[in-house]
C-alpha cells in the first residue's frame, strides 16, 4: 500500500497540474493520497511535512529569488532585455538568410539570450516571464510556431545555465553547500556538457519545427501576448549587460553571497535603466518585483511539500535503498541516483536538497571526490525534474496561453533528452579523466 500511495500520489500530482489546475491543489491532493494510503497520520503529517516543508524551502530560497525578481522586472520594463535579444538578432540575422538558416539562428537567438540573462543571476523562473515577449519577436521575424516558443526558452533557462560551472542558480550551489565544493567544479566537463546539451537540442528542435511548417503551421501572436513597441527606446546592449556581468564577477571571481550579489545587481540595474524607466510608475514595477519572487518560490515548495510527505513514507527509504544498492560503478550510479531520485522529489532544486546529504556520504566512500558528485549531481538532476507536474513547466504554459499537449514535445527535447545527452557525456569525461573536477 505504501508504494501505491507513492504511485498514487505522482498519478494526481501529474494529472490535476496536466488539467490546469493550481500546483498547490495538485501537491494537496497527491500528499493526502500519499498520507492515507501509505497509513500516516493525516494532520500530523500534512502539518509538519507537506506545510513544513514548503516553508522550509522558502526559507532557503527566498533569498535567492528575492532581488533577482526585482533585477528581472527592471530587466524587462526599461527594455534591457529586450536590447540584449535584439542586438542579437540584429548580428545574426541577415536579409539574404535561406528560411533555415533564420529558423537556426532564431532558436539559437532565444536559447542563448535566455541563458545569458540565467547565468547573470535572475531565475530561471523569472526569466521566463522577461523573455517571452522577446522569444515571440524573433520568432516571428523568422517564422517559428509560437508553440514551440516554451520548449526554446526553457532550453536556456532550465538546462545547462542551471547546471554549468560557474552559474549563481540553485541547482548548482546546492551541491557547493551540501558538500563544500566550488561553484566552478568540473570546469571543462561542464563546458563540454553545455556544448552537447545546445546541439542536441538545436538539431532536434530544428527538425521538429522544419516538420511543423511543411504541414502549414505559421508564426501567429495568441490573444493574450503583446508585441515588443518598435518604438520604444532601449537601453544599450553593453549597458544592459552590465549588470549580469557584475553579479558574475561579485559571485564566481570575488566569493561574495549571492544575496548581496543580486541585491547590488539589482541597484546597478535601477542606477543604469532609471533613463529608460517610467519614473511615475517605478514604484509600483519595483513592488511588482518582489512580489513576483513568491511566485516560483511557492510552486517549488509546494511541489518539495509533497516530496516531504513522500520522504515520510518508509517505502520511500526502501526505494532509496533499492537505488543505492544497484550494482553499478560509482560514477553511473551517481547519475542515475540524483535523476531518479529528482523526479521522485518534484525538481532539481528540491531533488538535490533532500537526495545529497543520503547519496554524497555513499559515494564518496566509493571513493568519489566531492567535486566529481557535484558536477555530475547538477548535470543529471536537470534530466527528469521537468515532467509534466513541473511548477516551472506550468508556470511557463500559463504564461503562454498554451496546451500541455501542443508545447510539451519541444519542452521535453530541451528539458530531458538533451539534459539526458549531456549528463551521460559529463559522467563519461569525468569518470575517464577525474582530475578535470
Amino acid at each position: 500500500m505504501e508504494i501505491l500511495g507513492i504511485i498514487a500520489g505522482f498519478a494526481i500530482l501529474i494529472l490535476v497540474t496536466y488539467k490546469g489546475w493550481s500546483v498547490y491543489l495538485a501537491s494537496f491532493l497527491g500528499a493526502c493520497a500519499v498520507i492515507l494510503l501509505a497509513g500516516l497520520p493525516l494532520e500530523e503529517t500534512l502539518a509538519t511535512g507537506y506545510i513544513g516543508g514548503i516553508g522550509g524551502i522558502v526559507t532557503s530560497l527566498l533569498g535567492m529569488f528575492l532581488f533577482s525578481a526585482v533585477m528581472a522586472r527592471l530587466y524587462a520594463v526599461s527594455g534591457a532585455a529586450a536590447s540584449i535579444s535584439l542586438t542579437l538578432c540584429g548580428a545574426l540575422l541577415r536579409e539574404e538568410d535561406t528560411p533555415a538558416r533564420r529558423q537556426l539562428m532564431g532558436v539559437l537567438m532565444v536559447i542563448l539570450s535566455s541563458a545569458l540573462i540565467c547565468y547573470g543571476g535572475i531565475n530561471a523562473a523569472i526569466v521566463i516571464i522577461t523573455i517571452y515577449p522577446i522569444a515571440l519577436a524573433v520568432f516571428e521575424k523568422c517564422d517559428i510556431p509560437k508553440r514551440f516558443a516554451p520548449g526554446v526558452i526553457l532550453g536556456g533557462c532550465v538546462t545547462f545555465s542551471l547546471s554549468g560551472p560557474g552559474t549563481p542558480q540553485p541547482t548548482n550551489l546546492i551541491p557547493a553547500s551540501i558538500l563544500g565544493t566550488s561553484p566552478s567544479a568540473g570546469l571543462v566537463p561542464g563546458l563540454v556538457g553545455m556544448a552537447v546539451e545546445i546541439a542536441v537540442m538545436v538539431a532536434v528542435l530544428q527538425r521538429m519545427i522544419s516538420r511543423a511548417k511543411a504541414k502549414g503551421e505559421r508564426f501567429a501572436y495568441g490573444p493574450r501576448d503583446t508585441a515588443v513597441s518598435p518604438e520604444q527606446k532601449l537601453p544599450p546592449f553593453l549597458v544592459s549587460l552590465l549588470p549580469l556581468a557584475m553579479l558574475f564577477v561579485l559571485f564566481n571571481l570575488l566569493g561574495v553571497g549571492i544575496l548581496f550579489c543580486t541585491l547590488a545587481a539589482a541597484l546597478l540595474s535601477l542606477v543604469l535603466f532609471l533613463p529608460y524607466l517610467d519614473r511615475a510608475g517605478l514604484r509600483e514595477e519595483i513592488n511588482q518585483g518582489f512580489a513576483s519572487a513568491l511566485t516560483p518560490v511557492g510552486s517549488i515548495g509546494a511541489v518539495f511539500g509533497f516530496a516531504s510527505c513522500v520522504q515520510r513514507v518508509p517505502a520511500f527509504q526502501e526505494i532509496v535503498d533499492a537505488i543505492l544498492g544497484m550494482e553499478l560503478d560509482p560514477f553511473l550510479m551517481c547519475m542515475l541516483a540524483v535523476a531518479l531520485l529528482c523526479a521522485l522529489t518534484g525538481g532539481s532544486t528540491t531533488g538535490q536538497s533532500i537526495v545529497l546529504p543520503i547519496v554524497g556520504p555513499v559515494l564518496q566512500a566509493k571513493g568519489m571526490a566531492p567535486a566529481l558528485i557535484h558536477r555530475i549531481a547538477a548535470f543529471s538532476a536537470t534530466t527528469l525534474d521537468s515532467l509534466p507536474y513541473s511548477g516551472t513547466i506550468l508556470m511557463t504554459l500559463s504564461h503562454a496561453d498554451l496546451r500541455m499537449k501542443d508545447a510539451y514535445p519541444a519542452i521535453f527535447v530541451s528539458t530531458t533528452l538533451a539534459t539526458t545527452a549531456a549528463a551521460g557525456v559529463v559522467t563519461l569525461l569525468l569518470y575517464l579523466f577525474p582530475g578535470l573536477a
